[in-house]
């Protein structure tokens, strides 16, 4: 990320924590459902929804550069389905200046990487060792993720994303030592997905809050020991004080003001606005290529929801609440070299 941009998200923030403005700084936009991967507690795939067209999507981008936003993270789905998904890149990159990151399994890493190679960060899903990523997964999932890890580790800013489940929990070390030998970045995400996006096998996959607890300590003290993770000390510590993990989102604020629908957002497949994922179909919306962006963004709501576990979100909420740690931390994981 640029200085300029971290200036301009540092200024709209205060602006809108005086004034109570929502300004979409930060906007995850699904471009699709479609995925070559089924894993184990994700239903993204079997959603019906049509997804938009490429000049929906320019519009879309054109929209949220006039309203001010700084980051765009494409996901979906696997975002490299798309035919266009280079040239969506591109013209949100140089023609309105956004900060861009996809997220992926990397099965398509190779095969699209023209199309991918001006990406400010890439992210990439990573389960474990074989074992584990390919019962998540399928046959051959480990092999392919590992190869395209090796391989763009060195080329771009690549952080990976592991959802511990039940599978993994006794893997983090392995996914550490394979961040420190290929150079990648990692976080971690417990399972948070709603039931219009999860899987029926999500709730075999839970652990127990004693076991999450667990895991979230020993990564408190893999990041003080120099582990190349980019979750902030601030996030685990938000996490270890949740009461119940099997309910992912809570009508009780847990101390952190959520500014999802304020100042950030998430755009589902066919259009519709919502607060972030965690409520997609859950609260009403309204469909931009309908009203517009704008409107549909002050329509969005969260619905009572006041906090959830959700690791990208609460490091946004973090950071909007300006928490120097997370800020720094968050800008030197993604500063442009």
């Amino acid at each position: 990320m640029k200085y300029s941009q971290l200036l301009k998200i540092g200024a709209a923030t205060v602006r809108s924590n005086i004034t109570g403005a929502r300004i979409p700084l930060n906007v995850m936009i699904s471009v699709t459902n479609r995925c070559p991967a089924r894993c184990s507690y994700c239903n993204i795939p079997n959603r019906p929804q049509r997804e938009m067209s490429t000049e929906e999507l320019i519009s879309l981008f054109d929209q949220l550069k006039h309203l001010g936003t700084q980051r765009i993270a494409l996901w979906g789905g696997e975002p490299l389905v798309r035919d266009d998904i280079g040239f969506l890149i591109d013209y949100a990159r140089n023609r309105c200046g956004f900060f861009v990151s996809i997220d992926s399994n990397g099965y398509l890493l190779k095969k699209k990487w023209e199309a991918v190679r001006n990406l400010d960060v890439l992210v990439m899903s990573f389960d474990g060792p074989r074992e584990v990523q390919d019962r998540n997964r399928e046959p051959g999932s480990f092999d392919k993720v590992m190869e395209s890890l090796e391989w763009a580790s060195p080329l771009m800013r690549v952080f990976t994303i592991t959802v511990l489940t039940r599978e993994n929990l006794g893997h983090i070390d392995f996914i550490l030592e394979q961040a420190r030998r290929c150079g990648f970045f990692t976080s971690f995400q417990l399972l948070h997905h709603t039931k219009s996006l999860a899987s029926d096998e999500e709730d075999t996959l839970l652990p127990s809050n004693t076991e999450y607890q667990e895991a979230i300590r020993l990564l408190i003290e893999r990041k003080r020991q120099g582990y190349p993770i980019v979750s902030t000390i601030p996030y685990l510590r938000y996490l270890l004080k949740w009461d119940d993990y099997s309910r992912p989102t809570s009508s009780v604020g847990k101390g952190l003001i959520c500014r999802a629908a304020q100042l950030y957002c998430n755009v589902d497949t066919d259009g519709s606005v919502y607060p972030c994922s965690c409520l997609v179909e859950q609260v009403p919306a309204k469909n931009f290529l309908d009203v517009g962006f704008e409107e549909a963004f002050r329509f969005s709501s969260r619905g009572g929801c006041q906090a959830c576990i959700a690791s990208c979100f609460n490091e946004y909420n973090l950071m909007h609440s300006l928490n120097m740690q997370v800020i720094w931390s968050w800008f030197q994981h993604t500063k442009k070299t």
